[in-house]
């Protein structure tokens, strides 16, 4: 695939190489028995990834109640910063789990 794609994006205006006409079918392409594997892992990787962009897209973060926490160490400060910095470790965490997805 790599050198098909080489192959096109080749600059041939110095050139008088031969032009191909190439047609990639990938609506209608399907998955040999060796790559069914493969391609069944990443359609599960993919079938989680408009979630996760919506959720990367929501993302606030707690800058504001963490530097608060800071300066005021008093229980009701600590606390707020607590229940606003744990839900998002573990968002941060679901995001590290699918990019190590992805890497696979």
């Amino acid at each position: 695939m790599g050198n098909l794609l080489r192959l096109l994006a080749r600059d041939d205006s110095c050139c008088s190489h031969q032009k191909y006409d190439v047609f990639l079918d990938f609506e209608n392409a399907e998955a040999s028995e060796e790559e069914r594997v493969l391609y069944e892992d990443v359609g599960e990787v993919l079938r989680g990834s408009h979630a996760v962009i919506s959720d990367l897209q929501q993302y606030k973060g707690a800058a504001k109640e963490i530097r608060e926490a800071i300066s005021d160490p008093g229980d009701e400060c600590q606390r707020r910063a607590w229940e606003m910095v744990t839900p998002l470790v573990l968002k941060l965490k679901h995001f590290y789990l699918f990019s190590n997805d992805i890497g696979e």
